[in-house]
């Protein structure tokens, strides 16, 4: 018996039809398009993570810098609240003050050679703390440093407040 080529049975394909390339693409396409969306989403909420710990952090240096504030006060035999009642409708302090200054809503500036944020050199940082101090006694000190900053286009803000006590009456 001869063998007689048939010549409808093709069985040795080569390469791709153009169907099965646009197939391919769109489930290629499918699984990475999500997979981008994912990894800039994760990228933006890290942004705004390091941002709200940076202000949490800003926040709780500003109550610590009063808190400092009014200790001096005792070591130095004076009244607990020397210095500090002039803050109520807002001063600004940094990690070295001495006392509170005005000017409330200046930016901090982020200094890269030492590492700090302070209002002495350095570049402008999106953040400003306001520290506000009440006195609801003879006693008491209420203290809040509020940081505010943008993120995109929205104004975001931490709020830390402490009480501070005299404790020598």
């Amino acid at each position: 018996m001869s063998r007689h080529p048939d010549k409808y049975n093709n069985t040795h394909h080569a390469g791709f039809t153009l169907v099965e390339a646009l197939v391919s693409l769109v489930l290629l396409s499918t699984a990475l398009v999500p997979t981008f969306i994912l990894a800039t989403d994760a990228v933006s909420l890290s942004g705004r993570i390091r941002n709200s710990l940076i202000a949490s952090s800003l926040a709780q240096e500003g109550v610590e810098v009063v808190r400092a504030m009014r200790d001096a006060n005792w070591f130095a035999s004076q009244l607990f609240d020397t210095g500090l009642t002039a803050c109520e409708t807002g001063c600004r302090v940094d990690w070295s003050s001495q006392s509170p200054m005005a000017n409330a809503k200046t930016p901090l500036k982020w200094s890269p050679d030492s590492k700090l944020y302070q209002y002495a050199d350095g570049t402008d940082s999106p953040f400003s703390r306001t520290i506000t101090i009440s006195r609801p006694s003879d006693v008491e000190l209420v203290v809040k440093s509020e940081v505010t900053w943008d993120e995109r286009f929205t104004p975001k803000t931490v709020i830390v407040e402490y009480h501070l006590f005299d404790w020598n009456k």
